[in-house]
């Protein structure tokens, strides 16, 4: 491929070869703005490295370490002291302790056989069965947990939230609209027939 590229740029005339030239730079301004944007973004997630070890290592993991910058809307002491009650519970350590040795089964599985289980449901299904008396701990894993891995899905999200709020329906509840955002974004089929069919008919007057 780059032999016949190379062959079409020495069969360019003068004139040609100085627009190529043109275009190079263009290219090569591009790249490098590239560049930067992936090194920002991936300087952010360095930053945010300690913290995304908190939902598998929460067990272990020392408060000050974690980086809440970004979740300065928790109750950032409270939760420090669930995570200190958290950490002397011999209980909730195991728990943790049982669901890597999981997740490391699951890999090894993986890489001999064809068959692939998804682990995150593991990690959700540890963090959902932690009681509500660790709310904070549970609200800074499900926030981690549903970070966007880029910027596609939130679009496409207030994308369809556009759509649905016209101007034929501009008074939709909180409770309306997330009904409509939900059905937008999932591939939830009701069986109509079935459920009319349980549904009683109204008797004519």
């Amino acid at each position: 491929m780059f032999l016949k590229l190379e062959k079409n740029i020495k069969d360019l005339d003068a004139q040609e070869k100085r627009n190529e030239e043109t275009d190079i730079d263009e290219f090569i301004s591009i790249i490098d703005s590239l560049i930067k944007e992936f090194s920002a973004k991936f300087s952010q997630f360095k930053e945010l490295s300690e913290t995304f070890r908190f939902i598998m290592y929460s067990d272990v993991i020392s408060f000050d370490k974690l980086n809440l910058f970004q979740f300065d809307w928790l109750e950032i002491e409270e939760l420090e002291m669930q995570l200190i009650d958290f950490q002397s519970s011999s209980i909730w350590i195991q728990k943790f302790i049982e669901t890597r040795k999981k997740l490391e089964l699951i890999e090894a599985e993986s890489l001999t056989s064809d068959i692939s289980k998804n682990t995150s449901n593991e990690i959700l299904e540890t963090w959902n069965s932690i009681p509500d008396a660790f709310n904070c701990l549970k609200k800074l894993a499900y926030a981690i947990l549903t970070i966007f891995s880029s910027t596609y899905a939130c679009e496409s999200l207030f994308s369809e939230i556009n759509n649905i709020k016209d101007s034929l329906r501009n008074r939709l509840t909180d409770d309306s609209n997330s009904a409509c955002i939900l059905l937008k974004v999932t591939s939830y089929n009701p069986d109509i027939s079935y459920l009319s069919s349980n549904l009683q008919q109204q008797k004519s007057h």
